[in-house]
């Protein structure tokens, strides 16, 4: 039978969450100086900008189609606050924190499971 969160002392939970932060913290200043997680960064931006080039294009030809004559530049940044706020993750990830944050799930997950 499952034990949840709230049958838990307060102490073992935030033994618990102590723990994975702390796990977070460390997996964080290692993908910082991992030359591989930095590469996978440049390979999301590059993949960001691919999207966004194309997102540029859609809103362009969406001007075209009702007979209106924008300049690129203003379909770009009518582009851009969707770019920037980043919906999803839909446009780029930041690598290092998604290594922290599964670093951070593994040691819960570890943790319950020893439950």
């Amino acid at each position: 039978m499952p034990i949840f969160i709230s049958q838990l002392s307060k102490d073992e939970i935030q033994r618990r969450w102590d723990l994975a932060s702390a796990a977070k913290k460390a997996e964080l200043k290692r993908s910082l100086r991992d030359p591989k997680v930095w590469l996978e960064q440049v390979m999301s931006l590059i993949g960001a900008a691919i999207k966004t080039f194309c997102l540029v294009l859609v809103v362009n030809s969406v001007f075209r189609d009702q007979g209106i004559i924008a300049p690129m530049g203003l379909s770009f940044f009518l582009c851009l606050p969707i770019v920037a706020l980043n919906p999803w993750q839909m446009f780029w990830r930041y690598v290092p924190l998604d290594r922290a944050s599964a670093a951070y799930q593994r040691v819960i997950d570890d943790l319950n499971d020893k439950l």
